[in-house]
């Protein structure tokens, strides 16, 4: 494999694990163990959430440098997995830049759940937490839709390209109306555990632990930009829930 093409795969590999939320210090180490596996014994690895960039030294000690920026990126841990299992493949077997290419395909390209299974897990997860926080059955089923109701929203805003404080603030603030509606008419007792059930879907949960993991590898900078993003959303999160319910209240 020539370095073009190894730094060509690298990249690849690179830009499918963290827009699949995998941890910086997991892109690194990939990456140089791919690049060692081919011969390159100094490789200089460099990633963020938000870009990748390595350099390689060709035989005559020139410079080879490929970067690319992530846009966009979500929890897709299966395809960490499958990607994680092809680079210990790739570094047993060493096959071809074609080859591998290939297989990146066909890990791009496979569909981990179906629409409906995402709805499912979206409105279990709103009605189960509605319940632990206290709230009643008839809540919980509530909580649950609202769960729905956050899970179509995020298509939509996917579609727009929205941030992650903008997708919360909007989520959480129509999901909050819609509660505090149904309290006014009567229909729940209380609005307060509806909002609260329904809003873990969309607290970032794995932002945190990779944060967390970064630190504790020492990617301070990636850590902090993964922790800024996560408290940006629980910021969002209050905001929307906040204002809404303050809005209602006042009238």
């Amino acid at each position: 494999m020539t370095d073009l093409q190894l730094a060509d795969v690298c990249t690849r590999i690179a830009e499918i694990l963290i827009s699949g939320g995998a941890e910086i210090y997991r892109v690194e180490d990939t990456i140089t163990r791919v690049c060692r596996a081919y011969g390159r014994k100094d490789p200089q690895v460099y990633a963020t959430p938000a870009n990748f960039m390595i350099t390689l030294k060709t035989r005559g000690k020139e410079p080879i440098t490929d970067c690319v920026t992530v846009a966009k990126r979500s929890a897709n841990l299966d395809r960490v997995g499958k990607i994680n299992a092809l680079s210990r493949k790739i570094c047993a077997s060493k096959p071809s830049a074609v080859n591998i290419h290939r297989q990146l395909d066909e890990i791009t390209s496979e569909k981990t759940y179906p629409g409906y299974m995402l709805y499912l897990s979206f409105f279990t997860v709103g009605a189960a937490f509605t319940v632990f926080f206290g709230g009643t059955l008839k809540e919980a089923f509530i909580g649950g839709l609202l769960g729905l109701t956050v899970r179509f929203l995020e298509n939509r805003l996917d579609k727009v390209n929205a941030g992650v404080f903008l997708k919360a603030v909007v989520c959480s603030m129509i999901i909050s109306l819609i509660a505090v509606g149904l309290n006014g008419c009567g229909t729940v007792d209380r609005f307060d555990k509806i909002i609260i059930g329904s809003s873990m879907t969309l607290v970032p949960g794995i932002a945190m632990a990779n944060c967390m993991r970064d630190f504790i590898s020492g990617d301070f900078l990636s850590g902090l930009y993964t922790l800024t993003e996560a408290l940006l959303t629980a910021v969002g999160l209050a905001v929307g829930a906040g204002s809404a319910v303050a809005a209602v209240i006042k009238l």
